[in-house]
């Protein structure tokens, strides 16, 4: 008996001796969440219960063994009950036939489009204002759409997810995109395209079952479409590419399984399901262009899939308006906006391509618009000024 109760004790222990010494190693979890701060520790707060619940959030995330705790606990739910888990981070909602979707996208899908109506007319005009004050300095500007999961597959949303009268109500997407058109905003409407080419017997899906973004495939697809439009608004040679079909098989490329990765399960390749691919076929054109890109995570798969194919000289992307990626030199930095000449990163460049997924709407450029717009309003004063107009 003294002998069962030392090694209880002993196991009981081992978080400790794992927290302190970081030995064995943890399996850590996939994600992000809030980092709880350290409890306020005193009277008053014992007394009004902050000091137990902050205790408590706080110990949850400094616990040793945490990731190995958790992934096995949730495992068991997955594997027993079909269950994935509710709590912490980014929720995932399995849907029919295994395919997930990412919560913040299907309660947006489910609300319609109520919240910025006000904003729409004015961020399109911007945005053609942009689009023909870089025309003038014979830039070329293409706005792409990337479309919502929910939005294309409501088919697979799990049945208590599906809200009753949802397709009778119009999306920020729908109340948006007429102003964009009426505008004669440069676009690739990847939503518009996705429904148009789901309808086609034979295509392959277009987002991975285990992820949030579109897949490799469905990618292809729309970067095929900025080729020909780039080569269109530019009038230059160009390299494009055409998407000639796709294999399948089950190897994972960028965020194809992302969702997948989040529900923290042993093995979250499990719910990765069959990967599509695209077989590219790429047509070398006489002209590399420099490219800006402006987008969110979506443009990621563009932009990589776009190196890949080396289908520009040099590009840089402004990930959220917050961060810089470049190709081909890789940079991974901050952009400080107090310090970022703007006429200076446009200037010399073939086109601005901005990116954003209908989740985002009307948030187009998350500021970068506004910015150039600015930057050319006090440019043009200036050259006004200068040459003594009133």
């Amino acid at each position: 008996l003294l002998f069962a109760a030392i090694l209880f004790s002993l196991f009981l222990a081992l978080p400790l001796v794992q927290k302190a010494t970081r030995l064995p190693l943890d399996y850590p979890l996939a994600g992000v969440e809030p980092t709880a701060d350290r409890p306020v520790v005193g009277f008053s707060a014992w007394w009004n219960g902050t000091l137990q619940s902050g205790f408590d959030a706080w110990l949850n995330q400094h616990v040793g063994f945490r990731g190995l705790l958790v992934r096995t606990a949730n495992q068991i739910n997955f594997t027993l009950y079909g269950e994935l888990p509710l709590h912490g981070g980014t929720q995932v909602l399995m849907g029919r036939e295994g395919m997930l979707f990412e919560k913040p996208y299907v309660d947006v899908y489910n609300s319609g489009g109520k919240k910025h109506r006000e904003d729409f007319p004015h961020v399109s005009s911007s945005t053609r204002r942009l689009q023909d004050r870089l025309a003038r300095d014979g830039i070329a500007f293409l706005l792409v759409i990337a479309p919502s999961k929910a939005e294309i597959y409501p088919e697979f949303l799990p049945a208590e997810a599906d809200v009753a009268g949802r397709p009778e109500r119009r999306s920020n997407y729908q109340n948006f995109i007429e102003f964009l058109r009426r505008d004669g905003v440069n676009l690739v409407d990847a939503h518009e395209l996705f429904l148009r080419w789901k309808a086609e017997p034979g295509t392959p899906r277009l987002f991975a079952d285990g992820g949030t973004h579109w897949n490799e495939y469905g990618a292809a697809r729309i970067v095929g479409e900025i080729t020909r439009s780039l080569r269109e608004l530019t009038g230059k040679d160009l390299p494009s590419v055409r998407i000639a079909g796709a294999t399948t098989n089950r190897t994972i490329v960028g965020e194809d399984n992302d969702l997948g990765e989040l529900v923290n399960l042993w093995s979250g390749r499990l719910l990765a399901g069959p990967q599509v691919h695209p077989v590219v076929e790429t047509q070398a054109g006489s002209y590399l262009p420099d490219v800006l890109f402006v987008g969110d995570s979506f443009g990621t798969t563009l932009t990589e899939f776009m190196d890949r194919h080396k289908l520009y000289r040099r590009r840089d992307t402004f990930h959220y308006y917050g961060r810089r990626f470049s190709y081909p030199v890789e940079t991974d930095l901050a952009l400080d906006k107090a310090q970022l000449d703007l006429l200076a990163e446009l200037r010399g460049r073939d086109a601005v391509v901005i990116e954003v997924a209908e989740y985002w709407l009307p948030r187009v450029g998350f500021g970068f618009v506004r910015d150039a717009l600015n930057a050319y309003d006090a440019l043009d004063a200036a050259q006004g000024a200068a040459a003594g107009e009133p």
